[in-house]
């Protein structure tokens, strides 16, 4: 009788032993499963939201160059292709006095100064009311843009950029003025179309 307990007690212990460590086993077994799936998942690299914000623009940088070729250069002609027949006098006045030196206070043949060059050729050409001053000239006639400008009109500039007229000459198309400009220089003719002469440019002046 006392064998038939201790066998029966330890047939339990061993089945309690086998039923533990099975419990163990599949408790394990599934962790490590777990711990592989989370290290799978970690593993990928997620993807970076997309956003729709746009590139910011750049201003183009625009060069001296650059700015005078998008001027447009103005005109010597009238609508219908012809240069205007008072515009064809001042013009050739004031063509047939280069190489005329500067003169302080000059208004001949002899010499000229700015203002007199202009006074000379536009009383050569009938306008025997035209004033002495470059500030008088400038508000002669009727005020133009730079890309207006048509040929024997005239055209003035500013010494500092401003928007008073310091100086000025006669437009004879091509982009280019004839002008008696300063003390040891000559009546010339001078290309308008420059970075210099495109920032100080004040108005034109149409005499027709």
């Amino acid at each position: 009788m006392k064998n038939n307990i201790l066998l029966i007690i330890a047939v339990t212990v061993i089945s309690m032993g086998i039923i533990a460590a099975v419990i163990v086993l599949s408790t394990v077994g599934k962790s490590g499963e777990e711990s592989s799936d989370i290290s799978s998942s970690s593993s990928q690299t997620t993807p970076a939201p997309e956003t729709d914000t746009p590139e910011p623009e750049t201003e183009p940088v625009v060069t001296v160059s650059e700015k005078e070729t998008a001027q447009t250069v103005p005109t010597e002609q009238t609508d219908d292709g012809s240069v205007a027949p008072e515009a064809e006098g001042i013009i050739a006045t004031a063509e047939s006095l280069l190489g005329v030196p500067f003169v302080d206070g000059g208004e001949t043949p002899d010499g000229f100064d700015n203002s007199g060059f202009i006074y000379y050729v536009l009383r050569q050409n009938g306008y025997i009311t035209c004033p002495r001053g470059v500030a008088e000239q400038a508000a002669m006639g009727t005020t133009l843009e730079y890309d207006k400008l048509k040929g024997g009109d005239l055209v003035f500039f500013s010494n500092d950029g401003s928007t008073a007229a310091g100086f000025g000459g006669i437009y004879i198309g091509g982009g280019k003025m004839i002008a008696c400009l300063m003390p040891g220089t000559v009546v010339k003719e001078v290309d308008i179309t420059t970075s210099y002469y495109m920032d100080h440019f004040v108005c034109g002046v149409s005499l027709s």
